[in-house]
């Protein structure tokens, strides 16, 4: 197997050099909301994960154990847009958003097990990690999609202030409700009393 480099100050990664291709793959998929929003150099999914992992290791709120589980979720909970692109959904009524979430869930499940496959056990962990954060069925990976939307309200901050663009109260409006743990919501206090 092949071995990636580690971004110079990052989180060793413990899965990508199973499915390089596939790590490259994100490295190379710019995310969609930045895309659309026609920010300059937007960041990749590859570049997201790197940073959430990296937000999510100076963190001390859980247990190493469950630091550990939190890293390993956050890795991988993109890896189905290698194949399946990033896709944002939206929509004002919430029957049809529901619809639209669960079949992106279909779609994203099944690019996974196309990509897992081929891993055997470490397949069948990597699927199990991301229908456990897919599902935020527990304290760590309910932190972990709440962390998912802080750092793109992050992003947004650091887009507007670099390009002028007006990003920040957008993404904190549409993704504030979501973040409900007492330390994400101390670091948005913190971004908007910066902002």
């Amino acid at each position: 197997m092949e071995n990636l480099p580690t971004p110079e100050n990052s989180v060793e990664l413990k899965y990508a050099h199973l499915r390089p291709d596939v790590w490259k793959a994100l490295g190379k998929l710019k995310r969609t909301g930045w895309v659309d929003r026609n920010v300059k150099n937007p960041e990749s999914v590859q570049e997201h994960t790197i940073t959430l992992r990296n937000i999510a290791a100076s963190l001390d709120c859980f247990s190493s154990e469950a630091k550990s589980h939190l890293l390993d979720m956050l890795e991988i909970h993109d890896w189905p847009e290698a194949i399946h692109g990033d896709e944002v959904i939206l929509s004002s009524d919430e029957k049809e958003l529901q619809s639209l979430k669960k079949i992106k869930f279909e779609n994203e499940k099944k690019a996974l097990e196309s990509i897992c496959k081929p891993l055997g056990n470490k397949g069948e962990e990597i699927m199990s990690l991301w229908l456990r954060f897919e599902s935020s069925s527990d304290e760590v990976s309910t932190f972990a999609r709440q962390l998912d939307k802080y750092q793109a309200i992050e992003k947004a901050f650091e887009f507007e202030r670099e390009q002028k663009i007006p990003l920040f109260k957008e993404f904190l409006d549409h993704s504030k409700k979501y973040i409900i743990h007492p330390v994400l919501i101390e670091k948005l206090k913190c971004l908007e009393e910066e902002y």
